[in-house]
């Protein structure tokens, strides 16, 4: 009994005025219900609850293998050859450090799992007659130090992390858009969803850790209930932000990229070739899901407003987090089909047919990713598309640039007039000019 006496200077009792850090170094509001605690255990148990610490502890340090992202990051560093250099490594790396720190003072919270309370005794009438003891902290709200950790420190981490990663879109389109006349749609947009997740920071904050128990020791249920409502409001205006931000990045690059919106072309090509497809996907996905969870708020407050209900369960935490979650497996997503499409050996085959009064000619051709051009036919004749032939002081230039998914033709210039078109043939996806000189077809 004498080492527990010790510890009422961590108990606020009685309608004691305390400072924040009082509260936050707080036990409980009851000694006397630590005391009953402590002295129903017996030596296994408190043996167990030390093995609980250590075990809390071990987790803690465990989460950055276990946090969602963590193989994805490491994938990306490693496709990306640990180049700390490039914008997206950047912010895969921060979003991974900022959100595994999150888990990992969250998961700190644990080793609070009891806050020792008062709870009223009430008449048939509703009256407080008497308070007992209770002492499980099953939620963070219910002890001080606990809140502070995963809900203000905890949340905010999560929330920085995903905004740094929100921006990734935004580079994309930056990167992707040959006309920026409406990249000014992204960044407000960009904006909003990011001050959306800034309010989700600042409502935690403005909840104190001071406010969470009464004079009376008793913790305040219906005042927390009620810190939900604005909670919700605000993660409800976090997937109409992202809805809205997904669907601004899809509308600049097809704007920037009307070429692409081929009906030939299948979705499942779309969505492999052209990030804008990636991120369409994510918007849909919050869109159809919005209604589901804008109704059950809005029948959360009508039973509020109506009845003073406020301890309805309408959550649909699983299905946020999900909507939340695939933007941010889409980034991991969209950079592996990116460098798949840069590295890979993929080939375009066609046939070149030409016909006319000096001749016939069917030639079968292959362009691979490294800008040569395979005659089929023949596989040892192969000519690079960058190329620069020379015939009797004739010369003939021709620059290009090969992107993630086109090869747009720049510049074709003849030093002689000799040369004469006689043909043009647009290839899917890929430019092709088709000349004749001296009676013989070229691909340029």
């Amino acid at each position: 009994m004498k080492n527990l006496e010790l510890e009422r200077k961590y108990f606020i009792e009685n309608g004691e005025k305390a400072s924040y850090f009082q509260w936050l170094r707080s036990k409980g509001t009851n000694f006397t219900c630590y005391e009953m605690y402590m002295n129903s255990l017996n030596e296994e148990q408190y043996i167990n609850n030390k093995i609980s610490v250590i075990r809390t502890i071990i987790y803690a340090f465990n989460k950055p293998i276990q946090f969602t992202f963590f193989y994805w990051t490491l994938l990306i560093l490693i496709l990306h050859k640990f180049n700390f250099k490039k914008p997206i490594i950047k912010i895969v790396l921060v979003h991974f450090i900022l959100r595994v720190s999150g888990d990992i003072v969250d998961k700190f919270g644990d080793l609070m799992p009891r806050y020792y309370a008062n709870t009223p005794i009430t008449d048939k009438d509703g009256n407080t007659i008497g308070y007992q003891c209770k002492y499980d902290s099953s939620s963070p709200e219910m002890h001080p130090l606990k809140w502070f950790l995963t809900r203000q420190i905890g949340c905010m981490l999560w929330c920085l992390g995903e905004m740094v990663a929100d921006w990734y879109p935004l580079l994309r389109t930056r990167a992707a858009a040959k006309d920026q006349q409406y990249i000014w749609i992204v960044y407000i947009t960009c904006g909003i969803f990011n001050f959306s997740k800034l309010l989700l920071i600042i409502i935690h904050w403005l909840l104190s850790p001071t406010k969470l128990y009464d004079e009376h020791g008793v913790y305040q249920k219906k005042k927390i209930d009620l810190f939900y409502f604005d909670y919700w409001i605000i993660q409800l205006s976090i997937i109409y932000a992202s809805f809205i931000y997904d669907f601004s990045v899809y509308y600049v690059i097809k704007k920037s990229l009307s070429e692409v919106n081929n009906n030939q072309i299948s979705f499942l090509k779309k969505f492999k070739s052209f990030s804008q497809y990636r991120i369409l996907v994510s918007a849909w996905v919050g869109a159809v899901f919005l209604p589901i969870i804008s109704f059950t708020i809005i029948i959360k407050f009508y039973f509020y407003l109506k009845y003073d209900y406020h301890n309805l369960e309408f959550t649909f935490d699983e299905i946020r987090q999900s909507i939340n979650n695939l933007q941010y497996f889409m980034i991991f997503i969209d950079q592996v089909l990116l460098i798949r499409s840069n590295e890979e050996e993929s080939e375009y085959t066609f046939d070149i047919s030409y016909d006319n009064h000096l001749g016939k000619y069917n030639i079968s051709y292959t362009l691979n990713n490294n800008n040569t051009l395979i005659n089929s036919s023949n596989p040892s004749s192969s000519m690079d598309q960058s190329f620069c032939r020379s015939y009797n002081d004739q010369s003939m230039h021709r620059k290009c640039s090969n992107s993630n998914s086109l090869n747009t033709l720049y510049e074709n210039s003849f030093d002689n007039q000799s040369i004469y078109r006689t043909n043009l043939y647009y290839i899917n996806l890929t430019q092709i000019y088709v000349f004749v000189y001296n009676n013989i077809p070229i691909l340029t």
